[in-house]
């Protein structure tokens, strides 16, 4: 009977921890922020540098990406972070959770016209200063053509580039339909075809300079563009995935000056 009596009692449990879940991704909930995906930005306080810049994207999949960068910064501190967003029953907190530091919260206020930095414990920031983004008039996003991306990470693995050597990256240049790039060894060229989310790359040629002994990176970026079959644009990150929709690739918009 006690055995009995405990199940039912977790069994009861169970169902009310599934029933506040659904309540805090419910359609009433998340319409407070309005129509997805939307972007946010603002100059935020920062204890030792002029100032930290915020970009904040809500994908209606739940998804978001959030960048900051350190102003007046002699170093260039730059972050991106990539995770889940929730709203609480209210419609009033936002949790963004996926970032190294743990999740962080976020009142949305205005309508959603803003949303305000919360404290670790989740509280209003005791400040006169200003610690909100304005939601910018349109979603702020880069375009899969005529960008710069720069590979971040292939496989699954994050690609890093020493300091001063030439980084891979492609282009896909949209009137003509053609591919450019660097391998991390050799200029690679060759033609795609974009058709909504999908896309196909075609033979992709490649100069035939020498490679440091040892490096693969060429080679498994040469074999991951032969298994492209779409991509997924998210702010300022590429995804391409294969046709399984798995993500094989990550890039990093730059912006060349």
């Amino acid at each position: 009977m006690k055995r009995l009596f405990h199940f039912f009692y977790f069994l009861i449990v169970a169902l009310w921890l599934a029933g506040c879940a659904a309540v805090e991704r419910s359609p009433q909930a998340e319409a407070a922020l309005g129509e997805l995906p939307a972007s946010y930005r603002g100059e935020l306080p920062c204890a030792d540098c002029a100032g930290i810049r915020y970009q904040i994207s809500l994908f209606p999949d739940g998804v978001y990406t959030l960048s900051s960068v350190y102003l007046g910064d002699d170093d260039g501190r730059r972050f991106h972070e990539q995770g889940e967003w929730s709203l609480d029953a209210s419609g009033e907190t936002l949790t963004l959770a996926g970032g190294d530091a743990g999740p962080r919260q976020w009142r949305v206020v205005e309508g959603a016209d803003s949303l305000e930095m919360l404290d670790l414990e989740g509280n209003a920031i005791d400040s006169s200063l200003n610690y909100r983004v304005q939601r910018t008039g349109q979603f702020v996003s880069e375009t899969l053509e005529d960008s710069y991306w720069k590979l971040i990470e292939l496989g699954g693995e994050p690609v890093d580039v020493a300091e001063g050597a030439r980084e891979p990256h492609l282009v896909f240049h949209g009137e003509r339909g053609r591919l450019a790039g660097f391998g991390g060894c050799n200029r690679l060229t060759g033609e795609y075809r974009r058709e909504g989310d999908g896309l196909s790359i075609g033979t992709v040629a490649s100069t035939r300079m020498a490679c440091v002994p040892g490096n693969d990176l060429e080679p498994r970026f040469l074999a991951m563009l032969e298994h492209v079959a779409g991509y997924r644009v998210r702010a300022d990150r590429l995804e391409l995935l294969d046709a399984e929709g798995e993500v094989i690739a990550r890039f990093e918009v730059r912006h060349l000056t």
